[in-house]
């Protein structure tokens, strides 16, 4: 009897976890006071990442080690936190001046494509909106899909906190070289 019990349990978790889709998309936006131009070039160089990207930024000692070309297709960001448990490289696939396209490789998660999206407003050149986005492939697995329902929070505070952190850095960085 018990046995039965447990094999329809299973077969239930199994079938609801069929119904829950197979990916899940995340996105955050800011906007920033700083013009396009200074957004992508920064969202467009690895290398500037660490002034910003929140799963450094959370572990002051992590280590970081970017490509040696680190403004076009293939250039990456890797680093290895020290006094939190995380890692993962971020890898840049095509670059557009409206778009950054990128594959996340990150420590206990499945790959992932996204990348960061920049649009002028148009009643105000000076400033930008930028979009840090995600799509997230799960497996069949139904425990895989029932974390995807959470992975939207998990995920996207980090893409909070980080376009924060890029706001500021960029806003700083605008009103010194000004």
């Amino acid at each position: 009897m018990f046995l039965f019990v447990i094999t329809g349990l299973a077969i239930m978790l199994t079938m609801i976890g069929l119904v829950i889709p197979s990916s899940v998309k995340i996105s955050r936006g800011i906007i920033v006071d700083a013009d396009s131009v200074k957004v992508y070039q920064q969202l467009s160089d690895v290398k500037e990442w660490g002034q910003w990207m929140p799963w450094v930024t959370a572990d002051e000692g992590a280590l970081v080690q970017t490509s040696p070309v680190t403004n076009a297709p293939g250039a990456f960001f890797k680093w290895k936190g020290l006094n939190k448990n995380n890692s993962g490289t971020i890898t840049l696939l095509s670059l557009s001046p409206n778009m950054v396209t990128t594959k996340y490789e990150l420590k206990e998660m499945n790959d992932s494509e996204g990348g960061f999206r920049i649009r002028t407003l148009p009643n105000n050149l000076s400033q930008c909106e930028v979009q840090w986005f995600m799509e997230y492939k799960l497996k069949w697995y139904p425990w895989e899909r029932f974390y995807g329902i959470f992975l939207d929070h998990i995920i996207g505070s980090s893409f909070d906190k980080g376009l924060q952190e890029l706001k500021n850095y960029l806003e700083k960085n605008q009103n010194t070289n000004s």
